[in-house]
Parts: structure tokens; C-alpha cells; sequence
């Protein structure tokens, strides 16, 4: 029993990491990426609607209310849209100062969550294309025009641009979480190349409007509508010229809080999406994400069973191995201690992957528990314009 475990979850997470991304690979190679379109002109843009979620957000939405009307796009074809979930700060009053620079606030006075707010403006939005994106997500300027680029293709449905991360105060979270999604941005470039980009990030993505459709207030946004484009037959493309920046998480607390709610509205959104997938026929969509998601929110659970595998085999192997993960485990929390360095930069990779197993852990017992997930209290996070730039994964954000 004790080999059966330890190799069981050896081998899935070998799958997982290593076996997933070779699958994604060789069905790339047998079915070639379709070329990209794209519009003649800038007469040829579509209409877009920028839809920008806020609760609270007094601290951040008149940096990014000036990045939205700066954008290099169409101004006859740009929408912007704050939708005001309850706030109780300033929010609405900041939205309010820039109506008049073609800004239209969608103010809604209890704070029922993210996306009740949204199904309730959606029907109210005029573009062509809705692109939904977080209050301290900052643009680069010709983001807009970039990510709209591949709906020259009728058949694209979804696109989803590149969020990347300023570690203003250099912290061991950021940088490990940086260095720990790098796999992703490979996984998105293999699964753009089938048109079945698995997800979004909720800091710039873009959807055909005529496709959304009113969501679950416990799910990701981000997540779910480009997963329900993809089963439809519609391709899902990933856009990495198409910039957004925003700070990373500063401490460890903000950072499992984050990550536990992401994930456990994520568990909550295969159970979403998945009978559209089978209604569709979409098996590789369906593979995608038992395998990148399913098996990812599992991974407390492979490495339960590695160490209950490795306690209870016999042999000098799986004795040492036992000793390495309690030690591995043991060093996780003190290399928090070291002080700020590249000693603390070189282990953070280390540090983030116990802690995304902690959050994991957390949003499987939300889930389980029945917790709330639908609303969310803004943590706080300027934005800096100093420090380095780390790449952010294709991770839920909402």
C-alpha cells in the first residue's frame, strides 16, 4: 500500500508538471496553429467596452481611470465602464469626475459581488467586444488594440492579454509567485496554438459580447465565460503583447487569502462549466482542465500521499525520501525568516509552492464548508511604478 501511494502521487504529479505540458506539445505539433488574422485598418476596429470591476477602490481607480481614456484605441469605438459593487469609499465619486471624459458609471448600492454586478451591467454594455479588467490593472497604452486584434477572426472568441507584476518592495511572495507560474505562460502559448486557451486572468481578457452569459456569484469570471466560449467550438487565444501590470501580493496573509478564495471559487467553477463541455463534445477542453486545474487544486493530495506512501514502505529510499519531505516542509516557514536578499529571492520559488499547497488546502475547505465566496474585501495594493517586473500566471484573479 505504502509504494502504491508514494508512486501514485509521484507519477501525477510528474503528469502534472511534466507529462501535461509534452501532451500539450505533441497535439500541437499534429494539429498546427491556425494563422492569426487581423483588421485592415483601424476604420475596421470594432466597438469595445472596457468594463472596470470596483469595490472600494478609491485608492487606485484615478490611476487607472486615466490609463483607460489615455488608451491608444478608437475613442469613438472605446466604452468605459465602472461598475460600483456597494462601494462605500469614494469610488463613485472618483467615476463621477471623469463622466465627462465619456466615462459611464454603473453605481449599485449593496455589495452583492463581483459578478452579480456584472450580469446586471452586461445587458447595458454597446461593444462589440467586452473586455473586463480589475481597478488596479494599468494598461499599457496600446494594450486595447492588441488584444482585440485576433477578433478579426469570426471565430475567436475569447482573448486573453498578459498580466505581469511590479514587485515594487521586492518580497519573497511576489517573486516567488513570479518564478512559480513561469510553466504557465508555456502551457498558455501550447493551448492558444489549439485555440483552447483553459481560462483567463481577470486583469485583461476580452470576450465577443453576444457570447457572455450571467454568471454564479461563487465562480471565477475569468475562469468560467472563456471556458463556456470554448466549449461552443469558439477559439480561445492567448495574446501576450497585450500588457496589464499591477503590484504584487506584500505579505503572506494577503497572499493565502487571495490565493484560497481563487481556488475555491475555482473548484467551484469546473462543476460550471463542465456540462457544457460534455454538451459540446469539447474532450480536449475537457482535458485541459481536469489537467491544469483539477489535478493542480488536488496537489495537497499527491504529496499526502507521497508522505504517507514513503512512512509506510519498507527499503532506505522511501526512508530518506519520508526524511526530505519533513524536512523540505520543516524549512518552508523558516525561510521566511531570512532577511531580504538573494538568499531570500533564491528559496522563494520554495516558499510560494507550500504556500499555494496552503491555499489549496484553504479553498478546498471553503468549498467544503459552504464559506462565502462571492464578495470580497480589497486588499490593499498600490501601485508603484519602480521595481522589477515578474511575470503573473493565467490564474483567476477576481
Amino acid at each position: 500500500m505504502g509504494t502504491f501511494l508514494f508512486w501514485g502521487g509521484v507519477l501525477t504529479l510528474a503528469y502534472q508538471y511534466v507529462g501535461y505540458p509534452l501532451l500539450l506539445a505533441l497535439v500541437a505539433w499534429l494539429r498546427p496553429a491556425a494563422p492569426r488574422a487581423s483588421y485592415e485598418n483601424d476604420g475596421a476596429l470594432p466597438a469595445v467596452t472596457l468594463i472596470i470591476s470596483a469595490y472600494n477602490e478609491e485608492e487606485v481607480l484615478e490611476r487607472k481611470l486615466e490609463n483607460a481614456v489615455a488608451l491608444e484605441y478608437p475613442k469613438d469605438r472605446l466604452e468605459v465602464v465602472v461598475v460600483s459593487d456597494g462601494s462605500t469609499d469614494a469610488t463613485t465619486d472618483i467615476a463621477r469626475r471623469f463622466e465627462d471624459r465619456g466615462v459611464v458609471l454603473h453605481e449599485y448600492t449593496a455589495n452583492r459581488g463581483k459578478n452579480l454586478a456584472l450580469n446586471e451591467s452586461m445587458p447595458r454594455v454597446h461593444g462589440e467586444i467586452t473586455v473586463f479588467t480589475d481597478a488596479n490593472g494599468m494598461y499599457e497604452r496600446d494594450a486595447m488594440r492588441k488584444l482585440v486584434e485576433p477578433f478579426a477572426d469570426p471565430d475567436v472568441g475569447s482573448v486573453c492579454g498578459e498580466l505581469v507584476y511590479r514587485n515594487f518592495n521586492e518580497n519573497a511572495i511576489a517573486e516567488g509567485y513570479n518564478r512559480y507560474w513561469e510553466l504557465d505562460q508555456m502551457q498558455k502559448r501550447l493551448e492558444s496554438d489549439l485555440g483552447m486557451l483553459l481560462g483567463a486572468n481577470g486583469s485583461i481578457f476580452g470576450v465577443r459580447t453576444a457570447l457572455c452569459r450571467p454568471i454564479p456569484n461563487d465562480v471565477c469570471n475569468d475562469m468560467v465565460q472563456p471556458i463556456w466560449v470554448g466549449a461552443t467550438g469558439k477559439r480561445c487565444l492567448y495574446e501576450p503583447n497585450a500588457l496589464s501590470i499591477e503590484a504584487g501580493s506584500k505579505d503572506l496573509d494577503d497572499e493565502l487569502k487571495r490565493r484560497s478564495r481563487i481556488i475555491g471559487r475555482g473548484i467551484r467553477g469546473i462543476f460550471a462549466v463542465w456540462p457544457d463541455i460534455v454538451r459540446g463534445g469539447a474532450w480536449l477542453l475537457g482535458l485541459e482542465l481536469l489537467s491544469r486545474k483539477g489535478l493542480r487544486y488536488l496537489t495537497p493530495v499527491w504529496f499526502l500521499m507521497i508522505l504517507i506512501g514513503a512512512g509506510l514502505a519498507d527499503g532506505l529510499f522511501y526512508q530518506l525520501a519520508f526524511a526530505a519531505q519533513l524536512l523540505a516542509y520543516a524549512a518552508i516557514p523558516l525561510a521566511q525568516l531570512l532577511p531580504e536578499g538573494k538568499l531570500q529571492r533564491l528559496v522563494s520559488p520554495a516558499v510560494y509552492f507550500g504556500i499555494a499547497n496552503l491555499a489549496a488546502t484553504m479553498g478546498w475547505w471553503k468549498v467544503l464548508t459552504g464559506s462565502e465566496l462571492g464578495r470580497w474585501n480589497t486588499a490593499d495594493r498600490p501601485f508603484e511604478t519602480g521595481g522589477n517586473v515578474g511575470t503573473a500566471p493565467d490564474g483567476s484573479q477576481d
